[in-house]
């Protein structure tokens, strides 16, 4: 890492703290709501006024930014269209998981049963909307500000990223496991990545422990397949020689 690139680093890293540690004091009903009537997606974080509430919780997003994708004419202004209307994070997750637990034999379709898509697109949710820790792991970082991510990480994944493979119409994941596979591959990357003092690889460290939290509670014959599964793709074995 060169001197400049360091000096930078430093001074992006100043600006975090600051920013992190304002956001982490801001009361709940402020991070919600603004005194001007907008809302804030709980999938991109984006304050907009043409939301979609559930209406079992506060959570509010934009048709696209929830999991599975709202349809289009699901509008904001239609109050009838969703006022029964249901998040997936307020799904009766219990059901889906007694399902789970109790199969006893592996799906012979190369493809997500209904069940498994439920489950996995409510621990992604649930990863995505744990806002203080998953805000730099839904995008890839910008490859012109942190080129050396690319140089370190052969292949980089996202939480985004594994949103369009779960979404995408050709059935991208063909198992259960391989949905977790790519999400525990986002921690370990990053977890390489940066270094223990940066508040990246803490973030990266409670999302990997909510990750197995969910997996312990609802699907735990999957809690320790991961451990020795999704090693980080490593170009150079330290960081720091890159210069």
């Amino acid at each position: 890492m060169s001197f400049n690139h360091k000096q930078m680093h430093a001074r992006f890293m100043k600006t975090f703290r600051m920013n992190y540690e304002k956001s982490s004091s801001s009361s709940d009903d402020d991070n919600d709501f603004d005194r001007q009537g907008y809302k804030k997606c709980s999938g991109c974080t984006g304050w907009d006024h043409q939301l979609i509430c559930c209406s079992a919780c506060r959570r509010c997003y934009h048709n696209n930014c929830h999991i599975p994708p709202l349809p289009t004419t699901m509008a904001y202004t239609d109050l009838m269209s969703y006022k029964s209307w249901t998040c997936t994070m307020c799904i009766d997750i219990d059901h889906i998981s007694k399902v789970m637990r109790e199969r006893t034999s592996i799906p012979t379709e190369s493809r997500l049963d209904n069940n498994e898509m439920i489950m996995a697109s409510r621990i992604l949710l649930e990863l995505i909307c744990d806002e203080k820790n998953s805000f730099q792991f839904i995008e890839l970082p910008f490859k012109y500000s942190d080129p050396h991510y690319y140089k370190a990480i052969s292949a980089p994944i996202s939480l985004n990223s594994v949103k369009k493979r779960l979404l995408s119409k050709n059935n991208y994941y063909k198992s259960f496991s391989e949905v977790l596979f790519n999400i525990k591959k986002i921690y370990s990357n990053n977890l390489f990545y940066y270094s223990r003092d940066d508040p990246y690889h803490a973030m990266a460290q409670r999302q990997d422990y909510l990750l197995f939290q969910m997996l312990n509670k609802w699907v735990p014959q999957y809690r320790y397949c991961l451990s020795f599964t999704a090693l980080p793709s490593i170009k150079s074995a330290k960081k720091n020689d890159m210069e």
